[in-house]
């Protein structure tokens, strides 16, 4: 596959980058959220192949306040709501909720085999990286109102600032608001009702906003990274590169505020399943743990690249051709001596075949065909050998009967399985019965279906004498 839209979009990509892309970990790893990685790292491969001095740096947001918890843990961590994510605990108990969710990521990427520089934005904020970018958009308040206001159309008030405080009293972020910069220090309030989703504690004070006792507002935020780090390239997901958007405020931020060209843009569309998109709240799609169950990284990456960018990729896996489709599809664009997969998958279910599932093209695709089988392929894909005479076969026409009664007694030969599924056609031909009529005379007398896996390989691998003796009982 030409790298088509990664090419197109680095055609005049020159000097040095710096790739960023992040993701904030505060629930678990949805699928769609593993293309954002992909993409990144398939721009970074290519600038190390044309040996352009490349970095990717790839954050997890986790100074973000908790704002929204699923079900299972509305109980036991609803109290966290509000505070960083990197100062809550873990659901397990052990470690911090941003680590706990952060490490399968972490795992998830090195299956994937991206591998790049790992940061986290609360050592951003608590090392002092971050402080010259507070101390400037603190300093440039009037600046940033303005985008907010052109952008959202109305007027922003003169004691909003763009920061937010850890509250020293309750631990929040989410709560607090800023209302006075004097240089040194913040006047904030730690407000009851700012937002819905938490209740602030009352407490106001001044304090100083370096050294991780504050936060810039994400979209503020993501241009202080672009300016901190010199990232040159950074797409965003749909939901985020919609007009008016976080992506746009960035990027105005960015320019006009921190007077920094922003880095390369492109947005890149959903996954959708059914043509929904994805959700874990509704249950919708998979997470990247189940992808890359039903699917080997390889193929996870072409899934995510194979199409343009600003093309949504509809991936179903309960719709029975998907997962074949796309292994096909695989094949053709990267050709190898590999089985094809809807073969490992007839191979998987005749008896006596343990040999050949364990040769060098076929093993690798044993555990996705077994659990295709399992969980997404339609009744029909199925079929076993039936130890006894199948009804379904009782019905053949006298024409079908000699057709078997033929292959019956060619049986005991020593076959090749391709010389023998060319003799079956030839032997149809002879008795003036069609392809079709020959076949599934075949399938019903064994699998007691009207088709099922290519006949000779199927036939071949059973016990010739049970063969024999069902042909010849019809």
């Amino acid at each position: 596959m030409s790298m088509f839209w990664a090419d197109e979009l680095l055609a005049n990509v020159k000097g040095p980058q710096i790739i960023n892309d992040s993701w904030t970990p505060s629930g678990m790893v949805h699928m769609g959220s593993l293309k954002g990685p992909v993409i990144h790292d398939t721009l970074f491969q290519i600038l190390k192949e044309r040996k352009q001095k490349v970095k990717f740096i790839y954050g997890f947001d986790d100074a973000d306040p908790i704002d929204g918890l699923p079900a299972d843990l509305q109980t036991s961590h609803g109290k966290y709501l509000g505070i960083p994510l990197y100062l809550a605990p873990a659901p397990s108990g052990k470690g911090s909720f941003a680590d706990y969710f952060a490490d399968k990521m972490k795992s998830l990427l090195s299956t994937l085999n991206i591998k790049p520089e790992i940061y986290k934005t609360s050592e951003l904020y608590n090392n002092g990286t971050f402080n010259k970018a507070i101390q400037f958009v603190l300093d440039n308040a009037d600046q940033v109102r303005r985008v907010y206001s052109n952008i959202y159309q109305k007027e922003i008030a003169k004691d909003w600032f763009p920061l937010q405080v850890v509250c020293p009293k309750c631990g929040k972020v989410g709560t607090t608001k800023v209302t006075g910069w004097n240089g040194k220090e913040v006047a904030f309030s730690c407000e009851e009702t700012l937002v819905k989703w938490a209740k602030g504690c009352g407490f106001n004070e001044k304090i100083s906003p370096f050294d991780g006792k504050s936060k810039m507002p994400w979209k503020v935020e993501w241009a202080a990274k672009w300016w901190t780090f010199g990232v040159t390239i950074e797409g965003a997901g749909k939901d985020h590169a919609s007009a008016g958007g976080s992506y746009d405020v960035a990027l105005k931020i960015c320019r006009e505020v921190f007077a920094k060209e922003p880095p390369l843009q492109f947005a890149y569309e959903f996954f959708l399943t059914g043509g929904k998109k994805m959700s874990s709240s509704k249950g919708l799609g998979l997470t990247g743990e189940e992808l890359l169950e039903v699917l080997p990284p390889e193929l996870v990456r072409f899934l995510m690249v194979k199409t343009k960018i600003n093309q949504a990729v509809n991936f179903d896996p309960y719709e029975p051709t998907t997962i074949p489709r796309l292994f096909d599809e695989y094949d053709k664009e990267n050709p190898s001596k590999k089985m094809r997969f809807s073969d490992v998958v007839n191979l998987l279910q005749m008896p006596g075949k343990e040999k050949e599932l364990e040769r060098e093209d076929v093993k690798a695709r044993v555990p996705y065909a077994k659990i295709w089988l399992d969980k997404f392929a339609p009744e029909e894909e199925k079929f076993t050998v039936k130890e006894e005479f199948p009804e379904a076969a009782l019905h053949l026409s006298a024409l079908q009967k000699m057709f078997l009664a033929k292959v019956a007694g060619e049986l005991m030969k020593n076959w090749q399985a391709e010389d023998f599924q060319a003799n079956l056609y030839n032997w149809a031909k002879e008795l003036e019965i069609s392809s079709k009529e020959a076949f599934s005379a075949i399938y019903l007398s064994l699998i007691g279906k009207d088709h099922g896996p290519k006949a000779a390989w199927l036939i071949l691998s059973l016990d010739r004498g049970f063969v024999k003796k069902r042909f010849s009982e019809i």
